[in-house]
């Protein structure tokens, strides 16, 4: 198992060096809506993890933890992390990536990521009353009734979606490149 995890680590490292999304280049053109290779990549992940894990779940060769929604700690996390992104120009994966290339800046990052989950387990329990209501375990499945059917159904269609808005993308991209 644990050589399956190695090699398929690689392989991902390998795709995301070679479609340049470890640049800052390439993170700084998204930020700027300029370039659109991060958006196209992560809608064409986000999709075919979704019906694939949806089609384990549905095969029983896998099982899903849905977390709670505290919309203020969605909210922070997202603010924290996009911050980091603009500072650094990585994301957690292409941070690995760029270490893996000898970038120190992507060392003091994962040290700064490493320590920002430290401070976070600390203060957690004390932030628990301004991070806002917990909504409870929501997620689509949920909210069409739980059976494996209609979520696995469900999961096709947002990940159909996600991936034909990354081509759509994509056109988009060309069409403006041309002109």
């Amino acid at each position: 198992m644990f050589l399956t995890i190695l090699i398929l680590g690689f392989l991902f490292g390998l795709i995301l060096q070679r479609a340049r999304l470890n640049t800052f280049d390439t993170i700084g053109g998204f930020a700027m809506l300029e370039d659109l290779t991060v958006a196209k990549a992560l809608l064409v992940a986000v999709g075919v993890g979704a019906i694939l894990l949806s089609l384990e779940i549905w095969l029983g060769w896998a099982s899903f933890h849905v977390k709670p929604l505290i919309v203020g700690g969605v909210v922070a996390g997202g603010l924290i992390f996009g911050a980091g992104m603009a500072i650094l120009g990585y994301c957690p994966g292409t941070l690995a990536v760029s270490l893996g290339e000898g970038a120190i800046d992507a060392f003091v990052g994962i040290l700064g990521g490493l320590f920002g989950g430290l401070v976070f387990t600390w203060l957690f329990p004390g932030m628990k009353s301004i991070l806002g209501p917990n909504l409870g375990k929501l997620s689509i499945g949920s909210l069409l009734g739980g059976h494996p059917a209609v979520n696995f159904v469900a999961a096709l269609v947002v990940g159909g979606v996600f991936i034909w808005f990354a081509f759509y993308l994509d056109g988009i991209e060309k069409k403006r490149i041309k002109n």
